[in-house]
């Protein structure tokens, strides 16, 4: 069964289609950023010292939903303008603060929907121009599901988990104005670096999925060995549903309902292997392949057989702070 389209424009869904991920200018007019900027600004009256946050961290779950139901609305003219046959399922604030802890690290966002049928996006507009100085969005074209179709969950691992810095290194940035919206599917690989500027950059994550598909999360149960994943159906806005994101996420979920069991064993590519399907992922989606020196394989686990996922061997605290600045990833 194909994915049926999700964009208006036949030339923008087959640009997606090809990529992985479309931009699209002047998404949010300068009223709506200033909206968006002037209610994060309200919603936020201290702010940290340094980190990157996004909303889905919040344990508030009514600030959560103010924000979410928000984007929606502001959304709407746009999300009619450029897209058919969709539900949206909410959104967020992202912010980073001036500081070199406020990288996200390299990742896939969750499989949400049945990606053999269905299409989820994240949509990522930021609240002023973003330059590789503020921490841009970094994408690696062609890494979505057609390519090479895999599940994502908190629980489990990256396909490319075991040999990142690969993957890091074929990584485009995308430097866009305030309002620009980069469409990008919830399977594509992408990361964000530090913000290295003065100022604070804000932007807003949103979710929009084929119509009236249902939303899905796979959970591994980390004390048992055995490939096996359990699925659950899940309500639209269960993502602002955890009330302690970075404990919650890879627990059994207390939301939704188990739909069964499913054998499933993530790829673990490594080496040339997984050198060779970048390339021609990357190849697939129109871009030149980065050729770089061969370099030591880099593995931060100790375990000689570690089935953990990134989310749970690293604390928040290690993921913002430690891991990519130790291995020299930045950009």
């Amino acid at each position: 069964m194909s994915v049926p389209p999700i964009f208006i424009d036949s030339e923008m869904q087959a640009l997606f289609e090809k990529q992985g991920f479309v931009v699209i200018p002047d998404f949010l007019n300068k009223e709506e950023i200033t909206h968006m900027d002037t209610l994060f600004d309200e919603l936020h009256p201290t702010l940290p010292e340094s980190g990157f946050f996004a909303g889905s961290y919040s344990p508030d779950f009514e600030y959560k939903k103010k924000v979410s139901e928000e984007i929606k609305v502001v959304y709407k003219r746009t999300y009619e303008q450029y897209f058919k046959d969709y539900t949206p399922f909410g959104g967020a604030f992202l912010f980073k603060m001036p500081s070199e802890n406020s990288d996200l690290f390299i990742h896939q966002d969750w499989t949400v929907v049945d990606e053999s049928k269905q299409l989820a996006l994240n949509i990522w507009v930021p609240l002023c121009d973003v330059d590789l100085e503020n921490g841009p969005l970094m994408v690696l074209p062609g890494s979505h599901y057609p390519n090479f179709p895999v599940l994502r969950a908190p629980t489990i691992r990256y396909f490319f988990d075991h040999d990142y810095s690969k993957a890091m290194e074929q990584l485009i940035p995308l430097t866009v104005k305030a309002g620009t919206a980069v469409v990008l599917s919830q399977s594509l690989i992408h990361y964000s670096p530090s913000n290295k500027s003065s100022k604070i950059r804000k932007a807003i994550t949103a979710g929009l999925k084929t119509k009236d598909s249902q939303m899905i999360f796979h959970f591994k149960d980390p004390n048992k060995t055995e490939n096996v994943l359990e699925k659950f159906e899940m309500d639209d806005d269960f993502f602002i549903q955890f009330e302690n994101f970075f404990e919650d996420i890879y627990k059994r979920p207390e939301v939704g309902k188990s739909v069964g069991f499913i054998e499933y064993e993530v790829p673990n590519l490594v080496g040339n292997e997984l050198t060779e399907l970048l390339k021609e992922m990357k190849q697939k989606a129109g871009y030149n392949f980065v050729e770089t020196e061969k370099t030591e394989k880099i593995d931060f686990r100790t375990e000689e057989k570690e089935t953990r996922s990134f989310w749970q061997i690293y604390t928040p605290k290690n993921i913002f702070t430690e891991i990519l600045s130790k291995l020299n990833l930045r950009k």
